[in-house]
């Protein structure tokens, strides 16, 4: 196997760890934050360095083409569903009279009482990123299942781009300004659905541009 396939694997290994510290460690000094954001930049990082590294070294595979968006859409989309859930088990504090448009959750504070945590992301965008690379997976895979090779588009490097940079924002805000301020929950809703309507919108592109490949399916 060669070195750009290692790294591109090793965000199968990053995601779960990002995934574990965002829950398990303590929101105390935004800690949950902190680690779950750098293990993020890490993975975004290694998405960057597979490509050059397998061009330099000339190790492009096949291998490669087809284990990189998938370790990609496995990582970002296993973190982004786990900001759903309260940071640290504990989340954000329900303010009284608000609404937020992420889930609230029955969490134990210090002392064993039951209080309501929001979690970091709301679900619904979320829901639609994922049905978005289900759809675009199956798609490509039932094409390449006959023969038939779908064009990549540059509106998929730009959701990738969106998706990361606001997975990374949504680590970095409550990391950066110390503390679990209400308003940083609306910039991330906002930021979430951003980044579910660049997905929905380049799913269409995707699927618009290579109509006429993907009417050979049902004939």
């Amino acid at each position: 196997m060669y070195l750009a396939d290692r790294i591109t694997l090793a965000r199968l290994i990053i995601a779960p760890l990002a995934a574990t510290a965002y829950v398990v460690l303590p929101v105390d000094h935004q800690l949950c934050f902190w680690v779950a954001g750098w293990l993020c930049g890490l993975a975004e990082f290694s998405d960057w360095l597979d490509g050059r590294v397998a061009r330099a070294r000339k190790e492009v595979s096949d291998f490669g083409k087809l284990a990189d968006p998938f370790c990609d859409v496995f990582y970002r989309m296993l973190v982004y569903m786990t900001l759903i859930l309260p940071a640290g088990g504990v989340g954000w504090l329900l303010e009284p009279g608000t609404a937020p448009q992420q889930s609230v959750y029955l969490v134990s504070q210090a002392g064993g009482n039951l209080t309501p945590g929001v979690g970091l992301m709301p679900w619904l965008p979320v829901v639609l990123m994922v049905m978005r690379e289900i759809v675009q997976g199956a798609v490509r895979t039932l094409c390449a299942s006959r023969g038939l090779i779908l064009a990549a588009r540059w509106s998929g490097k730009f959701k990738a781009w969106i998706q990361g940079f606001v997975l990374i924002s949504a680590l970095a805000l409550p990391a950066f300004w110390g503390g679990r301020e209400p308003w940083i929950l609306t910039v991330i809703a906002w930021g979430a659905w951003t980044a579910a309507t660049v997905s929905v919108v380049s799913l269409a592109e995707y699927l618009w541009i290579n109509r006429r490949i993907l009417a050979q399916i049902t004939n």
